[in-house]
């Protein structure tokens, strides 16, 4: 396991923080969150590699389907 960051300045109504809250809490890679020094940025402590943990971190991003809708 590692800390990565994760940026999450894309969630910025309460509707996308609920939404990231969610996945942080429902996912089994996460084993930790933590607080830093930005507020647009968070310590995950996570059971996977940088690869993981990049394709997991796209994953939570609205994408283009949420866009047009």
């Amino acid at each position: 396991m590692s800390v990565y960051e994760l940026d999450i300045s894309w969630a910025a109504t309460a509707n996308e923080r609920r939404h990231l809250r969610w996945e942080l809490l429902a996912s089994e890679k996460v084993l930790g969150v933590f607080l830093t020094a930005r507020e647009e940025v968070l310590a995950i402590l996570f059971a996977g590699d940088y690869l993981d943990f990049g394709t997991w971190a796209k994953a939570l991003e609205p994408g283009l389907h949420e866009a047009l809708s």
